[in-house]
Order: structure tokens, then C-alpha cells, then sequence
């Protein structure tokens, strides 16, 4: 009887054992408890099974808690993702930090580097793209500065079937030699440029309007009356004006004229103003009938040497002045040719801004210019303009005045602050009368 208790007793043990076993199957598979394994047979492993139960239950209460197991210290903690998460009580603070870092590697002070690191490429960019961007490659644009055509096909028709077209290479310098006084003017030119003050603001360089600015007409022949005068009071210094200037023009001279006048003296002269003012192309215009591209190429080769030469100095291209298609006219209407002239200054102005930062486009020749009568239609002010082509003095120093208006911001560069703060008086009078008319 006691031998067949003790088996029934067994048996209960084991099924008992078995039970419990069903119950410590983990839904993640198998246990990797060091202290759960090695499976054993009987109530052996009954006990440790349970006892590696009890050390987890421990573990992940004392975790919770925020203190460390009951064990000895070395015990480790399984984690979710599989990987070991416990460590002694020794390295508890550097694996929180280790942990940290692995979770959140953006920390603020890696942030601070890498803002302080995208400010200075992002700076160092944008002054590298600056300076570029006063950089013109000229020889991107040959097929502007270089038109091909012959000789035949440089001038427009209207020129006529017995003339034969006139129009020069726009790329190379040609001297007048049909005029003696042409080369006279020319060294007087020369002699200004070389004598001229150290502090030079403005050179104005071109045709006869340059010419006349500084007191005489016809390549030095007639001496235009108050206009040496006007030229000294508002473009020196010591005589009151805002600035220093020369001007060194050329009756009649067209844009290669100009050319050999800067490679035969005045590059030499090595002038070094903060501004070139340029102003040519009306006579490829008018008295040679050069073509609408053959006249863009003379005036912008003219600005090209300038600019290769003297990489530091603005320059502001002039447009092409209104004046009558034929002299004689007792009409003072502006003819086709005008419109001409207009799509070529409009076509140069498009090239300049564009391309380059350091050379300005201006055109106030409309300042010599009067409202028709007639809609769309535009007349020449005799009181500004008296033989149809160039100005009288009147006119003269109302075109000088509205330039200088025009060069002084770009020769000292715009100060927007200052700008606004002018006019900010003036916008608040005008709110205060709107008030006031209100209230009234």
C-alpha cells in the first residue's frame, strides 16, 4: 500500500510539474534565463523553472522602481529588441547616457555646430557669387561684339542704291585721316588725360554732346557760349560742383573712332576715375546707317576695353540721343530713324542688366524732347535742340543736370536707410492733411 501511494504520489507530481511547465512557455519562444536553462526531468525542474521566473519577476520590479536587482550586481536584463540592457550599478549613469545618445544623436550642441557650419558655406557662397557676378565673359557674346556680314550687308536699304555702305568693323579702332583737325582734337584730348586731377570722379568720354560739354563744337572750331563755364561749376570740385570730371569727346566720332582714340593715348593717359560715362552710336546710326546689330557691337566694344582694363570702375553707357533723320528739315518730328534708335538702346539696356553688375544703362535724351500734337508722335524742342542734332546750351545744361542727378547715387552707392528716412517726413504731412480733410 505505501509503494502504490508513493507512485500515485509521483505521478501527481509530475502531472502537477507538466502544468506548470505549459504555463512558463513564453509567447517570444524559448527562455534565454541562464538560470531557466538547462532543462531537467522532475521536480528539479519544476524548481528552477520557478525559481528563474521569481528572479525575473524580481528584475523587472526593481527596474520599474529605478533600483537595482536583488542579486549580486551582474545579472543582466533581456531586452525587448534582444540586446542587453542592464548593466552593475557601477555603470548605471553611463549607460542612461550611452542609451540617450543612441536615441537621440541630434543633441543641441551637434545642432549648433552644424546651423554655425551651413551660415559660413552659405556666406562664403554668396560672396563668391558676387564677385562673379561683376565678372563678364565677353567671350561668350562674340556673335554680338563680332557681327559677321560684308561690308555690303552692314548698312540697312534706306542708305541708298549710288552710296556705298560706310559701316567700319565694330571690333577695331579707325582713325578719321579725311580731317587734319580730327588728329588736332585728338591730342588735345590726350593732353587733358594726362593732366588730369588725381582724384578724378568722372570721365566722359564720346561724340560731339561729350565734346560740347566741355565748351566747344566741330572738333574744336567753335567755342560754345557759358558751356566751359557750366562744365567747371558742376563737374569740379574746386569751382563748387559734387565731383571732378574731364570730358573728352569727338565731333562726328562713331564707335570705332572711339577706339583708336583709347589705344592710341588715352589708355596710355592711364586714367583712373571711379566712373567712365560712354556715349556713342548715334553717328553709326544716322550718318553711317550701320545697322541695328552693328551699332549695339560699336557701342559695347567701346565699354569692353574699359571694362578688361580697369577691372575697379563703374560704367554707365549712354543711349542714343533723338535728332532729326535729315538736318535740313524745317520739321522738328522725329522720324523712323528714332524708332530705330530706340529698339537699339532698349536691346543694349537688356544686355546690361542682364550681365553684368558694374555697368549702368541711362537715357535722358527724352529731356530734349516735346509732346506732339498728335497722339503716339514725338517733336524735337527747338529751344533745347536748334539744328535738329545737337543741343543749344539751354538744353545742354538741362540734359548735364539730369545726368549728374542720375551718376550721383551710383558713383556713392544708394543708401536705402538714408532714402527713406527723407521721405518719411514728407509721407506722414501728407497723412496728417488726409486726417484733417476727414475730420473736417
Amino acid at each position: 500500500m505505501m509503494e502504490m501511494m508513493k507512485m500515485k504520489t509521483g505521478n501527481n507530481n509530475d502531472i502537477r510539474s507538466r502544468s506548470k511547465s505549459r504555463e512558463r512557455v513564453s509567447l517570444l519562444g524559448k527562455s534565454n534565463d541562464p538560470i531557466a536553462s538547462p532543462p531537467t526531468s522532475g521536480n528539479s525542474t519544476g524548481r528552477l523553472s520557478l525559481r528563474g521566473k521569481e528572479n525575473k519577476r524580481r528584475t523587472r520590479t526593481a527596474t520599474a522602481k529605478g533600483h537595482p536587482n536583488d542579486g549580486d550586481g551582474t545579472e543582466e536584463r533581456v531586452s525587448l529588441l534582444g540586446g542587453s540592457s542592464g548593466q552593475s550599478k557601477r555603470n548605471g549613469k553611463y549607460s542612461a547616457r550611452k542609451l540617450s545618445n543612441n536615441k537621440l544623436p541630434w543633441t543641441t550642441t551637434r545642432l549648433m555646430k552644424y546651423m554655425a557650419i551651413l551660415v559660413v558655406s552659405a556666406s562664403a557662397s554668396f560672396l563668391l557669387m558676387r564677385k562673379e557676378s561683376k565678372v563678364m565673359h565677353w567671350e561668350e557674346y562674340h556673335y554680338i561684339l563680332e557681327p559677321e556680314g560684308s561690308k555690303e550687308t552692314r548698312c540697312f536699304e534706306e542708305r541708298g542704291r549710288d552710296e556705298k555702305c560706310s559701316c567700319p568693323d565694330p571690333n577695331k579702332g579707325l582713325a578719321n585721316d579725311d580731317k587734319k583737325i580730327w588728329k588736332s582734337n585728338h591730342d588735345h584730348m590726350i593732353y587733358q588725360a594726362k593732366n588730369a586731377p588725381e582724384d578724378l570722379d568722372i570721365v566722359f568720354f564720346g561724340d560731339g554732346m561729350i565734346e560740347q560739354l566741355s565748351g566747344t563744337r566741330g572738333l574744336g572750331g567753335e567755342i560754345v557760349d557759358g558751356m566751359e563755364s557750366y562744365f567747371e561749376r558742376t563737374f569740379t570740385k574746386k569751382n563748387g560742383g559734387k565731383f571732378n570730371a574731364i570730358a573728352l569727346g569727338s565731333s562726328g566720332d562713331t564707335g570705332p573712332n572711339l577706339l583708336w582714340h583709347w589705344e592710341n593715348g588715352i589708355q596710355q593717359a592711364k586714367l583712373r576715375p571711379k566712373l567712365w560715362f560712354i556715349m556713342v552710336g548715334g553717328n553709326d546710326l544716322y550718318v553711317n546707317k550701320c545697322t541695328d546689330r552693328f551699332v549695339m557691337a560699336n557701342v559695347l566694344n567701346v565699354a569692353k576695353r574699359i571694362f578688361e582694363d580697369q577691372p575697379d570702375t563703374k560704367i554707365v553707357i549712354h543711349g542714343i540721343t533723338p535728332r532729326k533723320d535729315i538736318p535740313d528739315s524745317k520739321s522738328n518730328d522725329l522720324g523712323h530713324l528714332w524708332n530705330r534708335a530706340q529698339g537699339i538702346n532698349l536691346e543694349v539696356r537688356k544686355f546690361i542688366k542682364t550681365h553684368s553688375s558694374r555697368i549702368y544703362f541711362m537715357n535722358v535724351g527724352q529731356t530734349l524732347m516735346q509732346n506732339g500734337n498728335m497722339k503716339g508722335r514725338k517733336f524735337l524742342d527747338p529751344n533745347l535742340i536748334g539744328d535738329g542734332i545737337n543741343p543749344t546750351p539751354k538744353g545742354m545744361e538741362k540734359w548735364g543736370d539730369l545726368v549728374l542727378k542720375k551718376l550721383t547715387p551710383i558713383i556713392r552707392g544708394f543708401d536705402m536707410k538714408k532714402h527713406r528716412d527723407q521721405h518719411k517726413p514728407a509721407k506722414k504731412e501728407i497723412q496728417e492733411k488726409e486726417e484733417d480733410g476727414s475730420t473736417q
